[in-house]
């Protein structure tokens, strides 16, 4: 069988003007070494370390994070690169490799204190739980420095979606039910999402075919603390959740909703209320409200569902964004079901517009965090895929925010892929000497030298 090739990692001249700024390496470096304390606190919880001497949970972190971050098409591949990066070989532990024959000639793979097979493996029997508490410490931590600013949406819009993620029909079919058809072989990742702080609140793992009203059960409404937390906030979502008693008990828990009313739907109207301008500045001239009723939603004769009086249905005639108006796309008509009074109709309709922004997130933890590109096929693997996707998202937002700027981006994201194999061991092993929270001096052009005053005459 041919050798897979080891890839090669380009690296700047030492004190060279094309090597990373100082500052820039104590910033990534510090954030590496505040990920021990949880991923500590993980590895006691589910104890991933039990009977593993030298494969630690924190090493297993570190192979993962380079997998993540790292460009590689394969987890041998990230393995093979593994040793270029002496920083992380050092911060892991994984730098001196037990002993073993000679390595036959030729073999340009670094040795590590730890096979491909006994790392891939890893990833199915030890628990993903041991990331678990990561997660959360990165997320206070964005939470604290609040949002960038710069950014329109209001801070108690919550997008509420799923998306899929295929696996293979042979080697999933252990753990999903052998009579799923093969398009519908995978994980649903059901992800509830905050658009002003571009922070996942909470995720949900399901198995397909799930329906989208079990998954909102699971994340919300048969969790009474997140529930509470919820309160006053406004979820959007899409048809997947319509559901008459759902809807209930969230109004009765004081959590607001926007959702599309289903053509089906049994709407009585009490009131035609008059239509109210748009908000300045909410872009007026793309939404055209058409008509703001108050209704009574459901028949007391289903059984199955409920009657919501009270509540409000918007219906707006939406103006594609230029770029597709230039392709010729037709106006979009939205008739909108939501139980906020509050706000001008417009208003109602733009909160179902920002729900294009989870679409987004899925995009970019797809595209560019590789999220569809499993760690393996068993469910634990899974998850733990799930989880270093979600930690490498939160890292590249703080690396925005520590920047100054309003979001992360694909270019901030490439440019700590480039810094990650050039960190040294004395940057990850020594105490810090810069606050990791000073902006990142590589995103802004250097300052202009101080102009030489002219000699006295």
């Amino acid at each position: 069988m041919a050798r897979t090739p080891s890839p090669t990692i380009a690296r700047a001249p030492a004190g060279g003007r094309g090597s990373p700024n100082r500052r820039v390496r104590r910033w990534l470096s510090g954030e590496l070494r505040d990920l021990r304390p949880a991923i500590a606190r993980g590895t006691a919880r589910c104890r991933a370390d039990r009977y593993r001497k030298h494969f630690t949970a924190f090493a297993h972190a570190c192979l993962l994070l380079f997998h993540g971050l790292g460009a590689t098409a394969s987890l041998r591949q990230s393995y093979a690169a593994f040793g270029l990066c002496t920083g992380l070989v050092a911060l892991s532990g994984l730098g001196v490799a037990p002993a073993a024959p000679a390595a036959p000639a030729g073999d340009d793979e670094e040795r590590l204190g730890v096979s491909y097979s006994q790392f891939a493996a890893s990833n199915s029997s030890r628990p993903a739980l041991f990331l678990s508490e990561v997660v959360p410490a990165l997320l206070r931590r964005l939470r604290q420095l609040g949002g960038a600013g710069d950014l329109p949406y209001p801070l108690e819009l919550c997008l509420l979606d799923s998306t899929f993620v295929r696996l293979g029909a042979e080697l999933a079919g252990r753990w999903l039910p052998a009579a799923l058809p093969h398009e519908k072989r995978g994980v649903l990742i059901q992800v509830q999402y905050r658009p002003a702080l571009d922070l996942p609140d909470h995720v949900v793992v399901l198995p397909t075919p799930t329906n989208d009203c079990l998954g909102l059960d699971a994340a919300v409404l048969d969790d009474a603390d997140r529930l509470t937390d919820l309160a006053g906030q406004t979820l959007v979502f899409d048809l997947g959740y319509y559901s008459h008693r759902r809807f209930q008990r969230l109004r009765a828990a004081g959590v607001h909703w926007v959702v599309p009313l289903k053509a089906q739907a049994q709407a009585t109207t009490d009131a035609v209320r008059p239509v109210q301008p748009a908000f300045p500045g909410w872009a007026p001239a793309r939404i055209t409200v058409l008509a703001d009723r108050r209704v009574t939603l459901g028949s007391a004769n289903n059984r199955a569902g409920a009657v919501l009086a009270g509540v409000r249905v918007v219906t707006a005639e939406v103006l594609p964004q230029p770029a597709a108006d230039r392709r010729g796309a037709p106006p979009q008509r939205y008739t909108l079901l939501t139980d906020r009074w509050d706000l001008a109709a417009a208003d109602v309709v733009q909160l179902y517009l920002w729900r294009w922004q989870i679409e987004l997130f899925f995009k970019w933890l797809k595209q560019h965090l590789h999220l569809d590109r499993l760690l393996g096929y068993s469910a634990n693997a899974v998850h733990l895929s799930v989880w270093l996707a979600l930690i490498l998202h939160l890292l590249v937002t703080l690396a925005a925010r520590a920047a100054g700027l309003a979001r992360r981006t694909p270019t901030l994201l490439a440019r700590l892929r480039l810094l990650l194999p050039l960190l040294t061991p004395a940057d990850l092993l020594d105490p810090p000497t810069l606050p990791h929270q000073l902006p990142l001096p590589f995103l802004f052009p250097d300052p202009a030298p101080p102009a030489t005053p002219p000699p006295p005459t």
